[in-house]
């Protein structure tokens, strides 16, 4: 009798502790492109670099890495959501370049994601080479693309875009 009440109350003991789910970001995570490949990474355990504290944030790497033909004018903006708002809110990976070759990596190492984060998103923005008019001019600007890349927690390894 002693035994079942023991365990009848710690099956009812577990039923009502709270439950805290952490949504970490599976890693490594690719997804590519034609034109690129992003990888979330591992963080670094340098110690000079941003460590995760339990709680607030989790840390990881990022490495962009152009695929294809060169691009110029190249951005990439990262950023987070907030659970329950539509809003997203800017990380610190943030780089510009003017020319990046068909092989060149970026990489952001070690930057803070808030914890509880659902849904990391990076924007790549790149132009191609200007149009060269007939008499020899150049146009001051290639034409614009963008590609999105998202990553969820426990993410999705197959998918190539989210």
């Amino acid at each position: 009798m002693n035994k079942l009440f023991i365990v009848s109350l710690l099956f009812v003991s577990v039923l009502f502790l709270p439950i805290q789910t952490k949504a970490e970001f599976q890693v490594p995570t690719l997804k590519e492109t034609d034109q690129w490949k992003v990888e979330l990474l591992a963080p670094s355990k340098d110690e000079t670099l941003a460590q995760g504290e339990k709680g607030k944030y989790e840390v990881y790497s990022l490495l962009v890495t152009n695929k294809n033909e060169k691009a110029q004018n190249v951005s990439v903006r990262g950023f987070r959501n907030e659970p329950g708002t539509s809003k997203m809110y800017g990380l610190a990976p943030q780089m510009e370049s003017d020319l990046i070759k068909k092989g060149q990596t970026f990489s952001f190492t070690n930057f803070p994601v808030k914890e509880g984060t659902e849904k990391l998103e990076f924007i790549i923005m790149w132009e191609e080479e200007p149009y060269t008019y007939k008499d020899g001019t150049k146009a001051s600007s290639g034409r614009a693309y963008k590609e999105t890349f998202v990553f969820k927690p426990n993410g999705n390894k197959k998918a190539p875009l989210d």
